[in-house]
């Protein structure tokens, strides 16, 4: 489909993303980023720590569905 018009595409395409719930959270001890599945449950998005070896944990990494409250 090819759509022509003079009005840009960031107008025209405003509203069709889904609308992402993200929260801060900790779990084992490490600030991360979480978007919620469901209520309690959700996937990692990214770590918010400093801490280099908590980038190496296997359960935090970005796409793990962890439970959190």
């Amino acid at each position: 489909m090819v759509l022509y018009t003079p009005i840009p595409l960031e107008l025209v395409l405003a509203g069709t993303e889904p609308v992402r719930r993200y929260r801060e959270a900790v779990i084992r001890g490490v600030p991360v980023l979480v978007e919620e599945t469901a209520p309690g449950r959700g996937r990692v998005v990214r770590l918010l720590s400093t801490d280099p070896f908590d980038y190496l944990a296997p359960g935090l990494a970005p796409g793990t569905e962890v439970n959190f409250s």
